[in-house]
């Protein structure tokens, strides 16, 4: 991993292997990001899950062949659980686009991922009973 920093702004740089959830929260913790979002992320993924919000939970799938990743997107709080929430759209070689909530991903070939820090705006997650979800709440 290969992280650059200009104000509140981080660009970070997955090389192929290297696990994308685990990446990102070192990089928000070495770059002080408490609070924060994935603004974009380009490149390619293998080994992933996503996963689709139904009535009973989240209804996920695996996927171990590359795909283009087409758009990464989602917030960063890490004093809660999950520390991390995104979703991602991802190009098939048919050009066909399947998408959803990210749970894991390892990068295929390469990464390139913008974060952005927040410095008055404090994020946490709390269990909605009504949903479900553990619902992001501002501190």
């Amino acid at each position: 991993m290969e992280t650059k920093q200009e104000g509140n702004v981080v660009v970070v740089k997955l090389s192929d292997g290297e696990d994308l959830v685990p990446s990102l929260e070192a990089a928000a913790q070495k770059h002080r990001i408490e609070s924060g979002s994935v603004v974009w992320g380009i490149g390619m993924l293998q080994d992933f899950e996503i996963g689709f919000f139904g009535p009973k939970g989240y209804e996920k799938t695996p996927f171990t062949e590359r795909h283009e990743l087409l758009a990464l997107h989602g917030s960063i709080a890490m004093r809660a659980d999950p520390k991390l929430h995104l979703h991602a759209a991802l190009g098939r070689r048919d050009h066909g686009v399947i998408g959803g909530h990210l749970f894991r991903a390892k990068t295929a070939v390469v990464n390139e991922i913008q974060l952005a820090r927040f410095d008055t705006i404090h994020f946490n997650r709390r269990l909605n009973e009504k949903t479900g979800l553990r619902e992001l709440v501002f501190d």
